[in-house]
């Protein structure tokens, strides 16, 4: 009897580590995955087959691999691709898959990384209307830069072009800073900081923008760009900002409606009336004010994603047109990829 007490305990014990190893092995993942991205592991030619159909390795690519003509059968391979495009197959998973094979060959070729994550976001994104189906192709373009700068973490170019998504595609603005904040330690074109400045303008985060256009100016005295977009916040935005920063939300929106009566498409005056309205926990006008701006530029995904949540605050259906971005930001948010160190200028100095 005793001898059976004991070996009901171990298979009990055995369970119990097995369920911790189900629990964990999401959090080990997501562990792994961001160590490879921020090069703290070194990716293998397995790295590669995340994400990677498995179709496209035909006996000529497994040839390749094996037979060392790497680099060789890459370059038959974009060539081939070109020839897709040629002949109106570019945006299509046929090349998608090329692309792939590419990057599975010569994972140090940084163009192929670029076109594929730019065909992903963007090619693929249009070719679709289900919302799902987009924002898996957002996350799938994402996915494949943060593999490709796992494997040459030393470059500037695509940690620019993962930045660049995030801030012309997604404009989730704080992860475009991130990643941007990223190229810069790296030589650089100079108007880089100044987009990490304009996406800060319009979360709004006023002293934020402030700090990296002062920076751009602080390395750069005569960039004409930087110095006039100071001044033009300090004029326009300064004051309502401050009565925010003090509570006074309703000098804080006449503030921003004197603006707005010059420019009423002004995209930062209008982001800046839906986050006052939000700052003073009026939901409903906030949702106007956002619902506002995401009319005045159909590609505005920043009060897109505004209007998305509020609306969930409200007890709303998320509007059709909100919900591709939203998606992805959520899951994002959801696996814990929504907390971030984000750089400030004097990280830099």
């Amino acid at each position: 009897m005793r001898a059976m007490r004991i070996k009901g305990y171990k298979v009990g014990g055995w369970l119990m580590v097995l369920a911790l190893v189900v629990l964990l092995q999401p959090i080990s993942d997501s562990v792994n995955m961001d160590r490879l991205v921020l090069g703290l592991r070194n990716p293998t030619p397995m790295t590669k087959l995340i994400e990677f159909d498995p179709t496209a390795i035909t006996g000529v690519i497994a040839g390749a691999i094996l037979g060392g003509f790497r680099e060789i059968g890459a370059s038959m391979l974009w060539m081939k691709t070109f020839e897709l495009w040629d002949s109106g197959e570019g945006a299509s998973l046929k090349a998608l898959n090329l692309m792939r094979t590419v990057t599975l060959l010569d994972p140090h070729w940084l163009e192929p990384w670029r076109i594929t994550g730019w065909h992903l976001a963007y090619n693929l994104y249009v070719e679709t209307d289900d919302p799902k189906r987009r924002a898996e192709f957002l996350r799938l373009g994402v996915n494949a830069l943060k593999e490709g700068i796992s494997w040459n973490p030393n470059r500037y170019d695509l940690y620019f072009e993962l930045g660049w998504t995030y801030f012309d595609k997604i404009k989730d603005y704080p992860e475009a800073a991130k990643w941007l904040g990223a190229a810069i330690q790296f030589e650089h074109p100079q108007y880089v900081e100044r987009l990490i400045a304009h996406g800060w303008e319009r979360v709004p985060d006023m002293p934020r923008a402030l700090d990296w256009y002062d920076y751009c100016i602080k390395r750069d005295p005569e960039d004409g760009t930087a110095y006039g977009a100071t001044l033009t916040i300090r004029e326009r935005y300064s004051y309502a900002w401050r009565f925010v920063e003090e509570g006074k939300y309703d000098q804080a929106i006449e503030e921003i409606n004197r603006c707005l009566a010059v420019s009423p498409r002004s995209t930062l005056a209008l982001h800046m009336k839906g986050y006052i309205y939000e700052r003073a926990g009026r939901l409903q006008q906030a949702l106007d004010a956002w619902e506002l701006a995401a009319a005045n530029a159909a590609l505005d995904f920043h009060a897109r994603t505004k209007v998305a949540r509020i609306s969930e605050r409200l007890g709303r259906p998320v509007p059709e047109y909100a919900s591709d971005i939203f998606i992805e930001r959520e899951r994002r948010a959801a696996t814990g990829k929504g907390k971030m160190v984000v750089p400030k200028p004097q990280d830099f100095k």
